[in-house]
Formats: C-alpha cells, structure tokens, sequence
C-alpha cells in the first residue's frame, strides 16, 4: 500500500516514527550545512573586505562614476555583513570552514546521505522507523513542484527542448538493448522488462509502473531495484567529483546527470551536491524524461506481451487506461508553477522577490529535499547491495554505465549555454 492510501486507512500512523526521524536528520543536517556556510563566508570576507577598500578608494581618486562606486559599495557592504555575522574582524580566518563546504563539498545533502548510510549499516535503524524512511523519499516531488519557480517558459523550449531529444535517444536506446540482451541471455521476461525500463528512464518508478504489465515477480523488482540504486548510489558519489575533475560547468553536469543517474532522488541530491545551476537544469530534464514513462510501459508491453512470451492476450491490455494510469502527476503541478511563473502574477510576485508567496516556496523546497535525501541515506543497506549478481545485472550495470559514458560526450558536444536556465533574466 502506498504512503497516500496509507493516510485514508488506519494504519498511517506506523509511517510518523520514520518521518520524524527523517524530519530531526533534516533539520540537524541544514543547520549543520548552514554553520559551515556562514563560517565560509565570512572566511572569504575577511580576505576580500581588504581589497574592495583599496578599489573602492582608488577608484574614488579616480573620479568613477557614481553607479560603479555604488555597486563596489553593495559589495562591500555584503561582506562587512558576512563577517559581522560570525562577530569576526578583518584578518580572521576560518580556512577549516572553507575546505570542508567548497572542496570536500560537505553540505547538506552529503551530510544526509553519507550520515544516513554510516547509521543504517552501524547501529541500525529499528523496524519501527523504516515505514516512515520508506515513504521519505517520495517527498522530493512536493520539492520539484515547487522548483517550478525557478522557470519561465524560455527554460522549458530551450533547456527542455534539448532535454526531450536527448532523453529520448537514451531512454529508448538503453531499453530496447538492455530488454533486447535479457531476452538474449535468458532472462526471464518480467526480470528483463523491468530491468529495461528502470536502466532507460527512472529507476524505481519505471520499474514500479512496468511491473504489472511483464507481470515481473516480487523477487524480480527487489533485484531490479537492487541494481538500480546500487549504480546511483555509485553515481551519486562519484559523478560530482568526476564533473569538478574533468571541469564541467554546472549545467552541463545537471544534463550529464539528468542522463546518467537512473532514480530521481538520487539524481536530485547528486545535482543539488554539484550546485544551484546543475540542479535546476537536471530537474528541469529530468521532467522531460518523466514524460517518456508511460511510453516505456508500452514499449515493453509490445516488445513482451503483444508480440507473444509473457501470457497475455492484447485483448486484456487497455493501453489508453495504461497511459493515464502510469502518467506521472506531479509534473503538472511543476508545470502550473511554470505558467505562473512565466505570466509574473502580481499577486503572487515572484522567485527573486523576499515577502512574497512565491519567495515562500522557493525557500521551503530544500526542506522536501532534505527530509527526502534523509529518507535515501537511511535506507541504504551495504548487505542488500551485496545480493545483486548474475546476467541480468551485468546487462543492466554495463548499459547505464554505457549510458553515463555516452551522456557525458553529448553535454561536452552540447556546451554550456543551451543547458543553462536563467529563469526569465
């Protein structure tokens, strides 16, 4: 039963423990996050507040026009604030602060997932609390609803144009192989639908939807989803660090993501960990791949049922009720967002503007994200990882990491400026 039918019935109350938990694990990471931050800051105030007034007072002598000593001055003013915020004085230094959040990239969402797995594979985590952990991750979506803030239309045609084609080219690619091999190597129908789906569009939810229709048993989906976060828990730790080494811009590492990571969550917090620019260009994407979801469905409803192997007759198969039933509703919600954003409502102002409703959820979707990545770290178990194995896993492990490959030559021959978002400005 899932966490939303749970809520109508009377055993939702099993889900409150874990969502606390993740809840608590959120808000200590974010305050963690937050000190580390404000420490870095001040730390490069202190270097900077020095140099800014020997511009400022050359630049004075010089006679500069009034609206660039005003901007120097704003800048000026930004750092005194920095520094004043931690009580510190010119020469200060906080280099610890700076190494930990910009080059060992501690965050927040690091510090949720990297804390997550060091609990549950140490102490553990009670049987009372893994409902709630469970139903966590999920939470992500309210967040990339809210994210449609950071749109305009503009975004969507270019940013989601070039994301349409180049999900497409990957998605049906990676599916056709990897189903084409399975049944190759004797995989059995319902391992291999599942395994295609999930390694060509999004993970789990791909191979949640596709399920029914292969008619895959339940051992089959724990070893499909098995596989699945396996390599995104793998890409998830190592992609940021190969983006910063091979020196992608943020949105070529969002796209690069948005093709690589197979499960949303885990491409949201790898894209979040890299910086504000990649991750909204991989939410961004990533909605456009979403959008293929139910065309996979039917995909492998032709590829294992219409053309014979799995048991069905076409007969029993409504595709139209297929298509709605596994389309993804929260990108409407994303999409409404969009259009509100695009038409700038007075009355709702809007992402850049403090006080307002839109300002509001702007600063809240790090929240969703947070107790989300809790969710994800606290679910990962090293003992579960060790079961995955055999053919249908090195299909599907060889066809991602082919994909991850591939994804990266395309944002490197794409570049930087149709990847960006820039959010109407």
């Amino acid at each position: 039963m899932t966490f939303w039918r749970g809520l109508l019935v009377p055993d939702w109350p099993k889900y409150i423990p874990g969502l606390l938990l993740c809840l608590l694990f959120a808000f200590v990471a974010m305050n963690l996050d937050h000190y580390l931050a404000t420490y870095h800051r001040a730390n490069l105030a202190s270097k900077k507040i020095p140099l800014l007034e020997e511009k400022l007072a050359t630049l004075r002598e010089k006679g500069a026009s009034p609206e660039e000593l005003a901007a120097l001055a704003a800048k000026l003013k930004k750092h005194r604030q920095a520094l004043a915020k931690v009580g510190g004085t010119v020469g200060d230094r906080w280099e610890w602060a700076t190494f930990l959040h910009q080059k060992a990239q501690i965050k927040y969402v690091a510090i949720l997932l990297l804390g997550g797995i060091l609990i549950r594979n140490t102490i553990g985590v009670h049987r009372v609390f893994l409902p709630g952990v469970g139903v966590a991750r999920p939470i992500i979506k309210p967040g990339i609803i809210i994210l449609g803030v950071h749109y305009v239309w503009s975004d969507v045609i270019k940013v989601g144009g070039v994301g349409l084609v180049l999900t497409a080219v990957f998605i049906f690619g990676t599916a056709i192989v990897v189903m084409y091999l399975c049944r190759r190597f004797g995989v059995p129908d319902g391992l291999g639908g599942i395994m295609g789906a999930g390694t060509g569009i999004c993970g789990v939810s791909a191979i949640i939807a596709t399920s029914p229709v292969v008619r895959a048993q339940p051992r089959d989906m724990a070893y499909a989803i098995g596989t699945i976060l396996l390599f995104g828990t793998l890409m998830l730790f190592t992609m940021p660090y190969i983006g910063r080494a091979l020196g992608l811009s943020e949105p070529q590492f969002g796209a690069w993501g948005a093709i690589a990571i197979l499960n949303t969550a885990q491409l949201v917090a790898a894209a979040e960990w890299y910086g504000l620019e990649a991750r909204d260009t991989a939410v961004l994407i990533n909605v456009a791949r979403i959008m293929f979801l139910p065309l996979i469905v039917l995909y492998a409803l032709w590829f294992y049922i219409l053309r014979g192997g799995a048991g069905h007759s076409e007969g029993e198969i409504n595709k139209w009720r297929l298509i709605r039933d596994k389309f993804p509703i929260f990108i409407l919600g994303f999409f409404l967002l969009v259009f509100l954003n695009s038409l700038h409502v007075d009355f709702l102002g809007g992402p850049k503007i403090p006080g307002t409703p839109f300002w509001a959820m702007n600063a809240v979707y790090k929240w969703f994200f947070a107790i989300g990545f809790a969710g994800i770290g606290l679910s990962i178990s090293i003992e579960d990882m060790k079961k995955a194995g055999g053919t249908a896993f090195t299909i599907g492990f060889l066809a991602a990491a082919a994909k991850m490959i591939l994804g990266l030559l395309a944002v490197y021959l794409i570049g930087t400026d149709l990847l960006r978002v820039t959010g109407g400005q």
